[in-house]
């Protein structure tokens, strides 16, 4: 890679700058929002990240309420808010300032977001098309979304497109397993770290084993005349990413096992979402009241009792077995139920991907404008880019979190919020889709008249 120029600096700079003062001024007016409506959160997941973060913040107990909700959260987003939570004293409730807090630092942890596609969007396709991969994701409402909000993804979209830069860039490369610094390990370690923040990122290492089995027919050679194709490397490159996630998640497996005395991959939270996604009435969205839930605890509470009269042991924890019961009945329910699956699958499919999103969080209507209209312009000269790198042997990984999520809240429920992280990883590929068309159009048109 040639060495920068200080236009280019200076114009990096700028863009990482705006994108700060642009998620900062969002920030103050969510806030201010917010507390109009007499509440510092607005959504409610935010309010359980807060409530870890304070526990983990004073050295208590890892756990949401209570004993019976020990894995109600992965651990990473609210180890990271933790020390922010001693900005609020001595008293339990969430302060103003400690809140905005919070926001502040997903603001920045969004800045760094844009600083980590450009940087990855020069490498792929140069300086003019990394400056628009990088006003893209400043300006994409979804993104600003994603930053200002206490939610997982400020950090998630961050760990994601590092572990798949860092994981394209060896690709290109060809860079060797035994290599000191290996790319497939550094990006294993990021996988992990981002299934520690979003549980549903835990089987992107089944996604990317399906990526490189299409890439074994579809690559016979790499491009550009790197060494010949050898599935034995790819295949020791996909187990070196898996040993480092795994490496990075077994601390939370084992701290689970303890809890529970079984394996729990990610949180006791996959059968109430399972179903909330699949159940008679599901709509597609979430119930946010979760009131589904009460039935189950209390049916779960009177087998237990009845279980302990009879002397019966009870397996694992109530935690684990409310978690079981609401899964098998979902699962119960879709094998009675394909046809309504096959619908319900399709409303979610909807749902996460229209343009324009309907919920009433989203805020005005000026803004569900602005994110229909700027997440079309990045999903559709996102695929023109993926298709000008065609022949790139890893470029279309920076695709397969919009197939990966598209997939996985087909199962549990659809949401807009939902593709934010896969849209955003996107804009490496609209940076340069936007710039080929150019070319094409304009430049290619002034070079014909000289």
């Amino acid at each position: 890679m040639e060495k920068s120029t200080p236009t280019y600096t200076y114009a990096v700079l700028g863009i990482v700058l705006l994108s700060l003062l642009f998620r900062l001024a969002a920030a103050f007016y969510w806030q201010d929002q917010t507390e109009r409506t007499g509440r510092l959160f607005r959504f409610g997941d935010s309010h359980s990240y807060w409530v870890l973060a304070t526990a983990v913040g004073r050295g208590e107990p890892y756990q949401y309420g209570s004993e019976n909700s020990k894995i109600f959260r992965a651990p990473l987003y609210p180890i990271v808010l933790a020390p922010l939570t001693w900005l609020q004293g001595a008293h339990d409730e969430p302060t103003r300032f400690a809140i905005l807090a919070a926001r502040i630092f997903g603001c920045m942890a969004g800045a760094l977001c844009v600083w980590c596609i450009i940087a990855t969007t020069r490498e792929l396709g140069g300086e003019t098309a990394a400056l628009i991969a990088g006003g893209l994701a400043c300006c994409y409402p979804g993104a600003i979304g994603m930053s200002i909000f206490i939610l997982s993804e400020s950090i998630f979209c961050t760990l994601m497109l590092m572990s798949i830069a860092i994981l394209v860039h060896g690709l290109r490369l060809g860079t060797p397993i035994t290599s000191r610094k290996s790319p497939f390990v550094w990006s294993g370690i990021l996988a992990g770290l981002a299934s520690l923040a979003r549980p549903s990122f835990f089987l992107w290492a089944v996604a990317l084993a399906m990526y490189f089995l299409v890439a074994i027919v579809r690559f016979r050679t790499f491009p550009r005349g790197h060494p010949r194709f050898r599935v034995v490397t790819l295949f020791a490159s996909w187990s070196l990413f898996l040993l480092a996630f795994m490496l990075v998640m077994l601390p939370w497996w084992i701290r689970n096992y303890r809890v529970t005395g079984k394996f729990v991959g990610t949180t006791l939270q996959v059968g109430a979402s399972l179903y909330d996604g699949m159940h008679a009435g599901a709509s597609g969205s979430s119930d946010e009241n979760m009131e589904f839930v009460v039935p189950f605890w209390e049916e779960q509470a009177s087998e237990d009792a009845r279980a302990r009269l009879a002397g019966i042991p009870l397996e694992s924890t109530y935690e684990w077995r409310l978690d079981q019961r609401m899964r098998n009945a979902a699962i119960a329910w879709c094998l009675k139920n394909p046809s309504d699956v096959i619908r319900l699958a399709l409303i979610k499919l909807q749902k996460t991907f229209r343009p324009f999103p309907v919920a009433a969080e989203v805020g005005s209507g000026w803004i569900r404008i602005a994110e229909g209209v700027a997440y079309l312009l990045i999903l559709v000269s996102g695929i023109w880019g993926a298709w000008e790198l065609r022949n790139e042997i890893g470029c279309w990984l920076f695709v397969l979190p919009l197939l990966y999520f598209g997939v996985i809240h087909m199962i549990f429920i659809g949401s807009v919020r939902y593709r934010q992280p896969a849209i955003l990883v996107l804009c490496v590929l609209a940076g340069i889709g936007l710039y080929r068309c150019s070319e094409r159009i304009g430049f290619g048109r002034l070079h014909s008249k000289k």
